[in-house]
């Protein structure tokens, strides 16, 4: 038997139940916690709220939780919340009396008895509810020892139900202790008036003196392209930005991903699909900033954090307002093709400032049907199917948004 044969993590997972007023009480006193970067946690609405409250205080199943334990260096044992937050916040919501059931005719309860508890806060449910929601047991199944191996178990995790989207858990792996996917994040949100979005600006702040990048007149395009789209639940803002930022430096990233030694020192692992490629994008930039205080320092391979955060994003931001001024009908599902053409420009240096009207339609027009203008140009815009490379691949759809950006100016 060779040594490698044995399992991938060395102590298997365990499952248990705790009574929700005893995990609330953890999670007041933070020992149980939600990691910063994942997914905000007011997406559910109030019916969505009340109906979870309903199954609590009704003995109903709800789905398992998934922590991760962590012990630190006094032996306080503290867990990270995987999956589960939504429903965590809600009941912790309930519990302090910030939102109250819906009205039966707003929820479609199951119990013939709602009407003792539809409409009431939880001081307002009678006692035998209250006794209910304190004492109901949830299921929570505790990860241990994960290494290398979170961030393909987080993806495993999140493929059913409500699942976080690849940034999501992206942010969530790489963002720890990292200004520049730290400011990815931050230049993702569009509404600052969402206390998910206030929590993360002031931690980008404490963490790494980090200001909120978008000025007033950038942040009404950018808030006008995103602000109650499906499309913008979870990080696909922010993914729009990290995608600009591959194209602008596409070439780079494919010597990283070309180099199997690199790949594997940086703990991922990529299969020629474009999520491992944006991985790898955030694990080498993850590096350069840890080198900055190490002894053997990662050489800048890609954009460096100063680079992105004083020319990059202002470049970034820029293209946003004027395709907000010039092109404010565009489609949202364009974001990709979008954030290619805007990083191309970057790389090959476009200036805009004298664009007038005229000049910005060719690139809109680009955005909106990003095939009839490439093949006037006599440039082929190839049709990605979720591969990093290849001919139809997204490393030679970037290619191609470069040399369309080269015609533009």
């Amino acid at each position: 038997m060779t040594d490698d044969a044995k399992p991938l993590i060395s102590e298997s997972s365990t499952a248990e139940s705790s009574r929700v007023d005893s995990v609330l009480k953890d999670f007041a006193e933070g020992t149980i916690l939600i990691p910063d970067y994942q997914r905000d946690s007011d997406q559910w609405d109030e019916t969505t709220k009340s109906l979870l409250i309903e199954s609590v205080i009704n003995n109903l199943s709800i789905p398992a939780f998934f922590f991760e334990v962590e012990v630190d260096e006094k032996g306080i044992e503290r867990n990270q919340v995987i999956d589960g937050q939504q429903r965590l916040t809600t009941l912790k919501s309930f519990f302090d009396r910030k939102f109250q059931l819906v009205d039966s005719n707003d929820a479609p309860y199951i119990s013939p008895n709602s009407v003792h508890y539809a409409g009431k806060t939880y001081d307002e449910l009678p006692p035998v509810y209250r006794q209910a929601f304190d004492k109901y047991r949830l299921a929570i199944i505790k990860l241990r020892d994960l290494r290398d191996m979170r961030l393909e178990v987080f993806r495993r995790i999140n493929q059913g139900g409500t699942p976080l989207s690849g940034q999501d858990i992206r942010l969530a792996y790489y963002g720890e202790n990292s200004p520049t996917v730290t400011f990815i994040r931050l230049a993702g949100i569009y509404d600052t008036s969402r206390e998910a979005a206030k929590r993360f600006i002031e931690k980008a702040n404490t963490a790494f003196g980090l200001q909120f990048p978008w000025k007033a007149q950038e942040l009404l395009a950018w808030n006008d392209l995103w602000d109650e789209k499906d499309l913008a639940r979870g990080q696909t803002a922010s993914e729009m930005f990290l995608w600009a930022l591959m194209s602008a430096h596409h070439t780079e990233l494919s010597a990283i991903l070309q180099n199997a030694d690199t790949v594997r020192k940086l703990g991922v692992t990529f299969n020629r699909e474009i999520d491992g490629a944006m991985d790898v994008y955030c694990a080498q930039s993850q590096a350069q900033d840890h080198a900055k205080d190490s002894a053997t320092p990662v050489p800048p391979v890609l954009i460096t954090f100063e680079e992105m955060k004083e020319k990059f994003f202002p470049h970034f931001a820029d293209w946003i307002r004027c395709l907000g001024t010039f092109g404010s009908s565009l489609d949202v599902r364009k974001y990709r093709t979008a954030a290619s053409i805007i990083g191309a420009a970057y790389r090959v240096g476009i200036d805009t400032k004298s664009w007038n009207a005229a000049k910005w339609a060719r690139p809109i027009e680009f955005i909106r049907r990003p095939t009839d203008p490439s093949t006037s140009l006599g440039i082929v815009w190839p049709q990605s199917k979720g591969r990093w490379d290849g001919v139809k691949g997204y490393r030679a759809q970037m290619e191609a948004a470069a040399k369309i950006a080269e015609k533009f100016a």
